[in-house]
Order: C-alpha cells, then structure tokens, then sequence
C-alpha cells in the first residue's frame, strides 16, 4: 500500500478553487509577412498564378451572388412551418367564398330588389337566387384557389373550366333545391295548419312551430348551392376526387350557412350575413375537407411559391414553369416548361426527368429517376419542394393488413 499523498489514479481529482492556476507563458509573436519588393516603377503588379487562388475564387463567387435579385424565399423548416400551408389553403377558399358571396349578395339585391325581376314568379325567382349564389361562390373560389399560384395564365385556364361548368351545375341544382325548398315548405305549412286548428294555436305559435322547423328546410335547399359550387370550384383540377371532395365540403357550408340565416334579424341583414356566411363556410368547409382527406402533397419550401402547399388529386403531376404543369413554378428561369414527372401510384413516389439526358435532384443527389418519401427535398433550380405522404398511405413492412 502506499503511503504517499497523492491521490490514487482511480479516484478524480477536483480542482481547488482557492487556488491559483500556473501561468502559461505567452505565446511567441507572429513572424512578420514577408516583404515584397516593388516592382520597377513603383507599380503592383499580379500574375496569373495571383488569381488562380481559392481566396479570389470565393470573392468573385461573392460578388457575383451579390448582384442578383433575390428570387428565392426560405420558410424555414418542417417544424417551423408545420400546418401553415394547410391553414394557408383553407384561408385562401374561405376568403374567396367570402368574396363570391358578397358579390352574390349585391347581384342579388340589383336584380330583386331594384330591378324588381321576377317579381310574381316564385319558380323563376327560386332558380335566379340559388344560381346566383353557386355561380359567384363557385367560380370566385376556384379564381381564388388559381391566383394563389400567382400565374395568370393559371387563372385564366382555370375560369375557362369553372364558369361553363358552374353554369350547368348552377341551373341544376338550383332547380332541385327549389323543388325540394318548396315541397318541403308546403308540406310543413300543411302540418302547421292542422296541428295549429287541432289545437286552436295563436298567431305566435303557428309561427314559432313554422319557424323552428324551417332552419332544417332552408339548410337542405342551400345545402344543393354549396354542392354546385363545390363543382364549380373543384372542376378546373380536372380530377375527380378533388371535384367530389370539394362538392362534399360545399355541401356541409351550405347546409350550414342556409340553417343559420333565419336567425339573424332583419331581412337585408339576413341576407347580406347569411350570404357572405354561405360563401365563408363553403369556402373553409372545403379547405378543410381537402385537409382531412389528402394523403400525398407537396410544400414549396423555397422560391416564388413558397408556403404554397399542392394536394396531389391525381395518380401522377407534372412539374415545370409551364401554366399546363399540374404544378407551375414560377420566378425560376431555370426550370423547365415541363421538368418532371411525379407518380404517387404506388406506396412510395418515384420522381422521373422529362427530359432526355437531364437528371432530377433529391436530397441534393441527382439521378435520371429517384424514389421518393415522406419529407424528402426535390429540387428545382432554385426552388425546392418538400414531398409529403400520410403514413396510413404507405404500406407497414410485415403488417397483415398487407
């Protein structure tokens, strides 16, 4: 055993605060850079050898950045922008919805109420206002849904689609909500006036039992304007599921919207509230339903869309800076009309070049095709997309479901 007091090598060693540690020598001084000699004259003079150097390479790679218009816009990463483009989305159609039925409102009272058209006619007067409203609604949310893309090219394909399909449905459904508006009322009114003799009701009664059950009525015939808008608004993505998806979410505004409009006081109140309120609620009731049942997207991380989030409806997109892409980027020179193709057909996605010797880049490799997973980065000049799919949309390795 040892008897020396220094402290054995398995147990640690703590430093005394009270005292002083040694001092460290200071370091010698830096040689001095070596002088060189002038050259004749008293001019500078640089070699090629001079330039060929990384320092020079880096400024001149500085400068250059400098001189460029910043076309490239960073929203962070996943976690700081978790569900904004979501929000964004269910903002922009609900603020269109708001915007159609403002308009509609006002057709309506210039029509109505000035022009006094259809005055006697309750038939034709029924199918004017219901039009009225799917066609403002529909169309001014799927302008909307385009302008977001900032591409007027965009807006213009998407109006050529909207407007003659919101006329169909419009004309359609309108004539159904009124058959089903004015069946019902007259079926309702006949209960009325035999429960209300049956049981020798007041002027009040008869009213409140008209009234309460009049919300549910109203709510079923606009419930047919939101599903002519929701048409309207979903056609100009020329799929499907988006059509059925928004018509869906069109009717739940709609029913809504028509539910609560007899109780709001005043007639001009209640109809500019319960218009405008209509268009809110179609517009949001669709954002939402696009929400709840996308199961692939796409976030635009970096460019001049981004925050833009783009639901992919279809089996396969196609990418470029040409408005006849599925997904248009614009402010990005580089990108070609049409750069790649998308296919999400299968549990993971596979991103292919549509150009022939011309290599797509994923995670910042770059390949003639790549697959692709739930937040993986695609590139594109100088913009990237973030590719997103839900977990129940892929398949689980081992699980029996599969």
């Amino acid at each position: 055993m040892s008897t020396s007091s220094d402290p054995s090598p398995l147990e640690p060693t703590t430093p005394d605060l009270t005292k002083s540690w040694p001092q460290q020598s200071a370091p010698p001084p830096p040689a001095a850079p070596p002088t060189v000699p002038p050259a004749p004259g008293g001019r500078i003079t640089v070699s090629a050898e001079d330039l060929a150097t990384d320092d020079v390479s880096r400024r001149v790679s500085e400068m250059l950045q400098a001189q460029q218009v910043a076309l490239v816009r960073d929203i962070g990463t996943a976690a700081d922008q978790k569900g904004s483009g979501a929000l964004r989305a269910i903002m922009v159609l609900g603020a269109g919805g708001l915007v159609g039925g403002i308009l509609a409102f006002a057709l309506e009272r210039l029509g109505f109420s000035v022009l006094n058209l259809f005055e006697d006619n309750t038939f034709a007067t029924n199918l004017a206002f219901t039009f009225i409203l799917a066609f403002c609604i529909g169309v001014v949310i799927a302008l909307a849904d385009a302008l977001s893309g900032k591409s007027w090219a965009k807006v213009g394909m998407a109006a050529a689609i909207a407007i003659p399909v919101a006329l169909g449905a419009a004309l359609v459904l309108g004539l159904i909500a009124h058959l089903f508006y004015t069946a019902g009322t007259e079926w309702l009114y006949n209960n009325a006036i035999s429960a209300g003799t049956a049981g020798n009701w007041t002027d009040a009664q008869f009213t409140d039992y008209v009234t309460l059950r009049l919300h549910p009525l109203r709510g079923g015939a606009w419930l047919m304007v939101g599903i002519a808008a929701g048409i309207a608004a979903g056609a100009p993505s020329r799929s499907w599921k988006r059509i059925g998806v928004a018509a869906l979410g069109g009717a739940v505004g709609g029913f809504l919207g028509g539910f609560v409009f007899d109780f709001i006081p005043g007639e001009m109140a209640a109809q500019f509230v319960g218009i405008a309120l209509l268009g809110l609620l179609i517009g949001a009731a669709m954002g939402l339903a696009e929400q709840a049942a996308k199961t692939a997207w796409i976030e635009i991380v970096s460019g001049g869309l981004a925050g833009k989030q783009f639901i992919l409806y279809k089996p396969s997109i196609t990418i470029g800076s040409s408005p006849t892409a599925d997904v248009t980027l614009i402010k990005d020179p580089s990108v070609a009309p049409v750069a790649a193709t998308l296919d999400t057909s299968r549990s993971e996605g596979r991103l292919s070049s549509a150009l022939a010797g011309v290599s797509v880049v994923v995670n910042g490799s770059a390949a003639p095709t790549a697959r692709v997973v739930d937040g993986d980065i695609l590139t594109f000049g100088s913009t990237q997309i973030r590719f997103r799919q839900k977990a129940s949309s892929a398949r689980t390795p081992g699980a029996l479901k599969v």
